[in-house]
């Protein structure tokens, strides 16, 4: 079965255009660009440089202000509000994503699991196990208005760092992994992330 199409169909509740132009579906962004695919292969460009960047100097996270300081470094150059929660609500083939009212609760609940992450969790099947269930609820969250998938990604990253693995989510190609991944975020299957991320672990050398 081909889910591909159904990864990418958002609805955002925004009548005041709080975050895109006039009569428009483009985001607003430091560079004044109006089309869509402009500013989609300018964020890439971006982004990957930004994401370079933090793969050699990572912000390691332990509560969702580090989350915030991983899209803020990510995607200042682009936006304004980049490091701040969304302000409009985000739905996926008709099922709603956190409310924005209820960001408070869903803080407290991430950052009891990075905590309960940092100081409990060592060997990797507890790691992957923990990885899968925050990224489960950190996408369920997905905090920002653009952007949540390359940064839960890189959350999820440094937080495996932290305890001495490698872990690389490649969505590049429309492969295993991407499939995966896809399906386990958008569909809430912690199973299918939990069993991509243990497959995906590699020790570092000590």
């Amino acid at each position: 079965m081909n889910r591909t199409n159904d990864y990418e169909e958002y609805y955002y509740d925004d009548p005041d255009n709080e975050y895109t132009y006039q009569d428009s579906f483009v985001l607003r962004n430091k560079f004044n660009i109006r089309n869509s695919v402009e500013l989609t292969e300018k964020e890439y460009q971006i982004v990957k440089t930004k994401a370079l960047d933090l793969f050699f100097s990572p912000i390691f996270v332990y509560s969702m202000n580090d989350v915030c300081q991983i899209h803020y470094s990510l995607f200042s150059d682009l936006y304004d509000w980049a490091g701040s929660y969304r302000k409009v609500n985000i739905s996926k083939q008709g099922k709603a994503f956190m409310a924005m009212q209820a960001f408070t609760t869903g803080e407290q609940y991430l950052n009891s699991l990075f905590r309960d992450y940092n100081e409990n969790i060592h060997t990797s099947v507890e790691i992957a196990a923990c990885l899968a269930n925050i990224l489960d609820n950190l996408n369920y969250m997905h905090p920002f208005r653009e952007g949540n998938g390359r940064t839960q990604r890189e959350v999820i990253r440094v937080l495996a760092l932290s305890k001495g693995y490698e872990l690389l989510i490649n969505v590049d190609g429309e492969d295993k992994i991407y499939h995966q991944y896809m399906d386990g975020t958008v569909y809430s299957d912690v199973n299918t992330l939990e069993h991509m991320i243990h497959s995906l672990l590699e020790k570092l050398d000590e």
